[in-house]
């Protein structure tokens, strides 16, 4: 049996592609993961994930302020947020970058804006929020508010208010 070189080279080169395949389908399961942080006990239930919304979200909370933003800074910190700014009123969380499949994903900003508000006679807080995404990164970068405002509602649920 003889081999020749042609041969040889057009197996390694096969070779290569088929390894270069299984990194990138890889580093996309592994993304896609990573990217998708665990809900809080007790809302494992509900999927929550990002989405592609465009501009403001708003959702109205049938509680205080205060338990609200209590439920929204826990909601930020489980899907990995960290609050650059607490102004009373207003918050506003980063999400750390990470190099995945798009180079810069993540660094997404989500800006709350807290009022107290009455709908259908009840009293409570609506919350008005929005994902900034930056210019770097922004292909692989996410829409944050509906998830940080789902994991609040869940949250809120779940301590009965």
């Amino acid at each position: 049996m003889r081999v020749t070189l042609r041969a040889v080279q057009k197996s390694a080169c096969l070779t290569a592609l088929l390894f270069l395949a299984g990194i990138f389908t890889l580093a996309q399961d592994t993304e896609k993961k990573s990217s998708e942080p665990a809900p809080l006990p007790g809302c494992e239930s509900k999927e929550i994930t990002a989405g592609k919304e465009k501009g403001k979200q708003e959702r109205f909370f049938p509680a205080p302020l205060p338990k609200v933003k209590e439920a929204l800074t826990g909601a930020l910190a489980a899907l990995e947020f960290k609050v650059k700014k607490d102004s009373g009123n207003q918050i506003e969380a980063s999400k750390r970058r990470h190099v995945g499949v798009f180079v810069g994903s993540g660094g997404e900003t989500v800006v709350l804006r807290l009022a107290e508000a009455e709908e259908d006679g009840k009293k409570g807080t609506r919350v008005t929020g929005e994902t900034k995404k930056g210019f770097v990164g922004r292909a692989g970068q996410k829409s944050w508010t509906n998830a940080v405002l789902d994991q609040t509602s869940c949250t809120l649920q779940k301590s009965g208010t």
